[in-house]
């Protein structure tokens, strides 16, 4: 009886610690190669622009601003295939000391070995969202600011008011001869209401409108209502608040980049451009990519673990080379497949999972005959 208890322990021991043993030798191949990646990444960087940083004599301090912004862009961008080459790595290492067959021998299914790594893959996977939706963009912007105010001297974009601007907001369009972010006010702004039908009903025309908050505050101005019986009643005013789609945010928007804009901000843009009539699908491709993108640890480690399982005695050197290329090409398939969304010839969804859908597929599949 004591010895069936310490065999069921045993039991339960042993797959514990031997996973603990696979993710402590992942996770260490992984911080390594990832250190290497970024460090690569940052390297081509920086002889490819400092030429560009001396002339504008950034200095120390500023050039170490400047990289230092990019380096989560860089971890973001290397990540999948630092993961990919971290399960060749791993199981190769395990396969070479014939630690596999050992496994193997005792019975075990050797597919259980990625249970630890998927788990951490799975953290991965919320790491890179969160930064595909949300940091990135904000470094990009910030990468950007730097840049442009920094080396091409131009002037901080919050210095720089909008002028002389169209805008198409809520059945409205809007004419403002100066649009200051500082204050979050229009000048000398017209607005044209129009109905569902684009019909006009109501013109707006005001020397100045204060952003309070909540709504919009017109100062000197006048409003025209034009009747469906062909009247128009004109009614002038000295100060008048008035409810509004739109926010300060939305023109303040029409400078920045997509790639500046954060998932949210992305897929309110998306909203307002199909409210407005406009063709949202390059920017519908652009956000499922984003989410898709940030899968990828788990679709590599199901690809880098039916590579090394399925050749369990193959070369380290070859399976790493074989990982890099199969990156590469999940890379360029990706960019095939999402410039065939933007132009209409593959649909949204297929266009940004695809490459996912391929891969994981023939992860499995590797995986699958690994384990027979």
């Amino acid at each position: 009886m004591k010895n069936s208890v310490l065999t069921n322990v045993s039991d339960y021991f042993q797959p514990r610690l031997l996973m603990l043993y696979v993710a402590r030798e992942f996770c260490r191949n992984f911080f390594l190669t990832l250190a290497a990646f970024v460090g690569i990444y940052l390297i081509i960087d920086f002889f490819e622009k400092i030429d560009r940083l001396h002339r504008a004599q950034l200095g120390f301090v500023g050039i170490l601003e400047y990289f230092g912004a990019k380096l989560p862009l860089a971890t973001g961008q290397v990540l999948p295939a630092s993961v990919l080459l971290a399960v060749i790595i791993t199981f190769g290492i395990l396969a070479r000391h014939n630690e596999t067959t050992a496994i193997k021998c005792a019975g075990l299914n050797i597919t259980i070995l990625l249970r630890p790594i998927l788990l951490l893959a799975s953290v991965l996977v919320l790491f890179l969202l969160s930064l595909n939706l949300f940091l990135t963009p904000w470094l990009t912007q910030r990468v950007n600011i730097i840049w442009e105010t920094k080396v091409d001297k131009k002037p901080a974009r919050e210095l720089i008011d909008l002028k002389w601007l169209w805008y198409k907001g809520d059945r409205a369009i809007f004419h403002i001869s100066e649009f200051r972010k500082d204050t979050k006010s229009m000048e000398n702004v017209k607005i044209y209401v129009f109905d569902q039908q684009f019909h006009l009903t109501q013109f707006i025309a005001a020397q100045r409108a204060q952003w309070t908050g909540q709504n919009w505050r017109f100062s000197d101005g006048m409003i025209q209502t034009f009747l469906p019986q062909g009247q128009i009643v004109s009614e002038a005013f000295v100060e008048r608040t008035m409810i509004l789609t739109e926010r300060p945010e939305d023109f303040v928007n029409l400078e920045r980049r997509v790639t500046e804009l954060n998932g949210y901000d992305l897929y309110r843009y998306i909203r307002r451009l199909e409210r407005d009539g406009y063709d949202s699908r390059p920017y519908w491709v652009e956000l499922h990519s984003r989410i898709a993108f940030a899968l990828t640890p788990i679709i590599v480690t199901l690809i880098g673990g039916g590579l090394i399982f399925w050749r369990e005695k193959g070369n380290i050197s070859l399976g790493i080379v074989s990982g890099i290329a199969l990156v590469f090409i999940y890379w360029l398939l990706s960019t095939f497949f999402l410039s065939l969304g933007q132009v209409r010839f593959m649909p949204v969804l297929l266009a940004a999972w695809l490459a996912n859908i391929i891969f994981g597929l023939g992860g499995f599949l590797a995986l699958s005959k690994a384990s027979r």
